[in-house]
């Protein structure tokens, strides 16, 4: 019986910091959901009449700088570690920005926090997941994976009810200090008990140096690891159809199949729920099959989802689509991190996942505007626009799946490196 006792502590403080880690996810998404979504250009262009154009000025500004410097953020990670370090650091500069917003100063303030708080959000992103290989092995790399985007869908949904109360009963500027609050909250898990081996080498003027380097090499030496950079290409053009798809749902609905505001909350909440189940049972099936396979098969499906936007006249076939959309969603996150690391040099894994950010944040703009393109380019048509704009997307998604199914999947000869757990 005290062996079994202990065998059960073992095996508790082996999970616990894969639980940790994934409670990142969790605690991200609250400020995803909170602040880039729904309150903050509210508070702006509502509460205090400002422009959707500041808005989205001070917002590209913040991703365009994020994308630039995630590959150089990454290899210094490689250099020297630190990535729980770096975390908390973007962590908490996030957190005291948004809890500032609307406290000191008037709009512009607020905008200027807000750029502070989302460069540093997106930023703390390529640290965390170039975290996954420290609480995970090649064999359960997937499931750990779709574990943390599962907990990440809940965190949306968690966060929209936590908050909510205090925006009902004193208005949108009472949602960032909670927010900021929560998201702090649920990173201490992460932030403490994940550990890494730290290199002796610290942060300073020459790691810069070499890390703008070591970025301009690996880009020059591209066709030595083609297999990563492929991928990440590939993840380019499949993410421009899918984040399109993903922002412009809501319009399609209302204006192609004519849903009200309330069935357009209600298909959220039911693609997200989805979304959950998605990225579990995918993170399976990628450490079953492997991650390209598994990433083939989610692709596929959302041919189907794109296919079905297009011709469906049928209202009530849309809350099929919806469903495959959020389980192809949450199954896509769940394996893609898996595919780049299994092909990924082991010694560069932090670099690649800044490309891996950099190709997310820029395939956010080419996407809408081939859609805003098209949408207007057929606006004598009517509604008909939107179908033509939603079958123009699956021309990039193919584009991708061509890609991706001509990259290797074997991993690079430097793969032998051993989790920490």
């Amino acid at each position: 019986m005290l062996r079994f006792n202990f065998l059960n502590i073992r095996q508790r403080v082996i999970y616990l910091p894969m639980v940790s880690w994934a409670l990142y996810d969790f605690a991200n998404t609250i400020f995803a959901m909170n602040i880039l979504s729904l309150y903050f250009v509210l508070w702006v262009t509502e509460d205090n009449s400002g422009t959707q154009l500041t808005f989205s000025m001070f917002l590209s500004a913040s991703m365009l700088v994020s994308a630039i410097t995630s590959p150089f953020y990454g290899s210094i990670t490689d250099m020297v570690g630190k990535r729980v370090f770096l975390l908390s650091i973007g962590v908490i500069i996030c957190a005291v920005s948004t809890s500032l917003i609307g406290r000191i100063g008037g709009v512009t303030a607020g905008l200027i926090l807000f750029a502070i708080a989302n460069y540093s959000y997106q930023s703390a992103n390529i640290f965390y997941d170039s975290l996954l290989p420290v609480v995970s092995n090649p064999g359960n790399r997937g499931k750990i994976s779709g574990f943390g985007v599962s907990l990440g869908y809940i965190g949306t949904i968690t966060g929209i009810l936590m908050v909510s109360p205090f925006v009902k009963a004193w208005g949108r500027q009472a949602a960032f200090i909670p927010t900021a609050f929560l998201f702090l909250l649920f990173s201490v898990p992460c932030l403490t008990m994940v550990s890494e081996k730290n290199r002796p080498s610290q942060i300073n003027i020459d790691i810069l140096r070499r890390a703008y380097t070591n970025v301009y090499h690996l880009i020059r030496e591209s066709k030595t690891h083609k297999a990563s950079f492929q991928f990440i290409i590939a993840r380019f053009f499949y993410l421009d159809a899918i984040n399109t798809l993903i922002v412009f749902m809501a319009v399609f609905v209302s204006q192609v199949l004519n849903y009200s505001d309330k069935q357009i909350e209600t298909l959220l909440i039911v693609s997200t729920t989805s979304a959950i189940f998605g990225a579990l049972i995918y993170g399976k099936i990628t450490d079953k099959i492997g991650p390209k396979k598994t990433l083939l098969i989610i692709l596929s499906q959302w041919i189907v989802v794109f296919s079905a936007a297009t011709l469906t006249k049928n209202p009530l076939l849309f809350w099929l689509i919806g469903s495959l959309a959020g389980i192809s969603l949450g199954a896509l996150w769940a394996s893609d991190r898996a595919f780049l690391l299994q092909i990924s040099p082991r010694d560069q894994i932090g670099a690649y996942f800044g490309f891996y950010q950099l190709v997310g944040r820029f395939s956010s703009v080419i996407g809408p505007l081939l859609w805003g393109v098209t949408t207007d380019t057929f606006s004598d048509l009517g509604n008909i626009r939107f179908r033509i704009a939603t079958a123009v997307l699956i021309a990039p998604l193919v584009i991708g799946i061509a890609l991706l199914t001509r990259t290797s999947d074997k991993p690079p000869l430097n793969k032998c490196v051993k989790s920490t757990i």
